[in-house]
C-alpha cells in the first residue's frame, strides 16, 4: 500500500490543517492563517532535525548524511530553508510530503509536548484501524529500499542526480563536458558509464543545449 492511501501517513498539508482544526480545500495558500502557519512550521522543523522522518511522494528523504543522500535531499533542504527562512512554500510541495502517524504521535507527546492532531488521537485511531483492515505493506518493509539497490546502480544513480544539477546550474553544457566535469569526475563515479552509455542514461536529464549537440548559434551580423 502506497502512503497516500495508508492511513497511518498523512502529508504535512493535511496535518497541519487538521490540527488547527482548518479545512483543506478552503486554504488560500497565499493567505494561511497564523495558526496553520505555526503548525507548518513545527512539523517542517521537526523533520529538518531529523525528530520525524519525512517521505516525498513515498521515498524517504533525509536518510543520513552521505555524499548520495546530500545529492538526493539537495532540493528538499533548498525548500525547507526558504519556509524557516522566509516563510515562501509550495502548497503542492507541502501536500506530497508525508509524515508517519507513530513518529507524530511520539514526538507530540515526548518531544513537543503537544496534543497529537485531532485524526491521530486515540478514539480517531481506533476506529480507522477497525475500517480499514490489514495494511499490505508496512514501512518497515521498505526502510532498506536503498541497501537493495546494487553497488553500480547506486553509482549510476549518484551519477545520473549529480548531473542532472550540473545542467540544471549551466544548461549550456554538452554530454561530454558534463561527462567531464570536475565535479562529475570527483564526486559522480562517471566510470560506471562509457562516454557513449553516459549520454544515453543522461538523455531524460540533458539540456536541450545538450540535447540538440551542444552547438551555439552562429551570431550574425
Amino acid at each position: 500500500m502506497h502512503v497516500e492511501n495508508n492511513p497511518d501517513f498523512k502529508t504535512v498539508w493535511q496535518l497541519a490543517h487538521d490540527w488547527v482544526g482548518e479545512e483543506t480545500d478552503k486554504t488560500d495558500p497565499n493567505a494561511i492563517s497564523p495558526k496553520l502557519r505555526l503548525a507548518i512550521d513545527r512539523l517542517i522543523r521537526a523533520i529538518g532535525s531529523k525528530e520525524i522522518s519525512a517521505r516525498w511522494k513515498g521515498h524517504r528523504i533525509f536518510i543520513d548524511e552521505s555524499l548520495l543522500s546530500f545529492i538526493f535531499d539537495l532540493r528538499h533542504s533548498m525548500r525547507f530553508y526558504f519556509w524557516v527562512m522566509f516563510n515562501k512554500f509550495s502548497k503542492d510541495y507541502l501536500d506530497n510530503l508525508y509524515v508517519k502517524r507513530n513518529e507524530v504521535i511520539t514526538w507530540c507527546e515526548k518531544v513537543a509536548l503537544l496534543d497529537p492532531p485531532p485524526c491521530w488521537s486515540q478514539n480517531q485511531i481506533t476506529t480507522t484501524v477497525q475500517t480499514a483492515g490489514k495494511t499490505a505493506e508496512t514501512d518497515e518493509e521498505n526502510k532498506n529500499w536503498h541497501d537493495e539497490l546494487t553497488e553500480r546502480r547506486r553509482k549510476i544513480t549518484g551519477c545520473l542526480e549529480l548531473a542532472k544539477k550540473l545542467w540544471e546550474e549551466n544548461p549550456n553544457q554538452s554530454y561530454d563536458q558534463i561527462y567531464n566535469h570536475s565535479i562529475l569526475q570527483k564526486y559522480g563515479n562517471p566510470s560506471v558509464f562509457s562516454k557513449e552509455s553516459f549520454q544515453e542514461w543522461a538523455k531524460e536529464y540533458a539540456s536541450e543545449f545538450a540535447k540538440k549537440g551542444g552547438r551555439r548559434k552562429k551570431s550574425t551580423k
